[in-house]
């Protein structure tokens, strides 16, 4: 029998509840988030923990503890950039935990030319993972998603080969699902004009191709290939492991054994949309609470077909715009603090 939200949380509720928001793309971090709520369920005598999450996307790193070293490697144009690495003690080693939007990612070209968005590079994903691999890390995982760049993962690939291929195992962790040729329509949110799409086409044909020849993999028949501009193409045909984003964080913070002791479940993401369902954090967090916990979702913006069909999904949900409650403007200059008032609303 499945209990609604306001069953499971009454107006004296101090249960135990797990915190586990992903970012707010521009606004907020998965961690600034996650804190924020941690401090209102604190405040009101629950017990609390806090997990920030990720698909695979920017705020990757979030999710995970460890000692951070920051290295220097090329741009989406060569341009060295900063780039965190998370070194993180495992049962099989050192693991390094990488984020592709930290290296190439669109913040490093936000207003790209026409010539910039189709010279962007992926060369820093491979240098990022030498540079691991460097530090001792034994295996790799590398978070896939919000890349500026849309080379079918070429100058990636390139870096790897003329270095000997992969230097430790690689699992790289993505926020779509779209097979190689399906990255031609991200491009064109990464500045690349619609008069060039002709020129990716080419371009993944070649690349394609070339992963086939040297390598004997046909990346096109890879699911998630053609995610973060084609990168996890590149190292698949190296011999990279391909996995859910999401999935890639559960199991690497036992989120399901943390989610059953908790009889509130907090998530939310920037904007909630049919791609929510999909994959992404909270249409993964959902299907685990197995009606087990109350589950409050608080967005940024939700489009309301997509929460009508979540609600008929699970009835243990509550869903909170913060758009819709405190206007666009307030929404998006006053993140935080719209969030902790949602919350604090929803524990009262």
């Amino acid at each position: 029998m499945t209990t609604s939200f306001e069953e499971k949380i009454g107006p004296d509720f101090s249960g135990h509840v797990l915190v586990a928001m992903d970012k707010f793309r521009g606004t907020a971090s998965a961690r600034q988030l996650s804190e924020a709520v941690a401090r209102v369920v604190a405040a009101n005598n629950c017990s609390v923990d806090v997990q920030p999450m990720s698909d695979g996307g920017e705020g990757f790193r979030d999710a995970f503890s460890g000692k951070v070293v920051v290295v220097e490697v090329p741009g989406p144009l060569g341009v060295p950039v900063a780039s965190p690495i998370t070194l993180s003690e495992s049962p099989s080693g050192l693991l390094a935990i990488l984020e592709v939007a930290e290296v190439v990612g669109r913040n490093h070209l936000v207003s790209p030319t026409r010539a910039q968005a189709l010279a962007a590079t992926s060369a820093g994903a491979g240098h990022l993972i030498l540079s691991a691999a460097r530090l001792g890390a034994t295996g790799i995982l590398l978070g896939c998603g919000g890349s500026a760049t849309s080379d079918g993962g070429l100058g990636c690939y390139q870096v790897l080969r003329d270095a000997g291929g992969l230097p430790v195992p690689v699992t790289v962790a993505t926020d779509v699902t779209a097979r190689f040729s399906g990255l031609r329509r991200y491009a064109e949110q990464k500045g690349v004009s619609t008069k060039d799409l002709g020129i990716i086409d080419r371009r993944l044909d070649d690349v394609r191709a070339l992963y086939l020849k040297e390598q004997g993999v046909d990346v096109e028949l890879l699911e998630r290939s053609g995610a973060s501009g084609g990168i996890p193409g590149a190292l698949a045909a190296l011999g990279g492991v391909l996995t859910s984003g999401f999935n890639a964080v559960a199991g690497s913070v036992d989120l399901l054994e943390r989610l059953r002791r908790s009889s509130l479940v907090i998530t939310g993401e920037g904007r909630f949309d049919q791609g929510s369902l999909e994959g992404k954090v909270i249409g993964g967090i959902a299907p685990m609470t197995d009606d087990l916990a109350a589950l409050l979702v608080v967005c940024g913006s939700v489009d309301l077909n997509a929460a009508r069909t979540f609600r008929s999904q699970f009835s243990n949900v509550r869903i909170i715009s913060l758009v819709e409650r405190f206007g666009r403007r307030r929404a998006m200059s006053e993140v935080l603090a719209c969030v902790e008032k949602v919350v604090a609303e929803a524990l009262n």
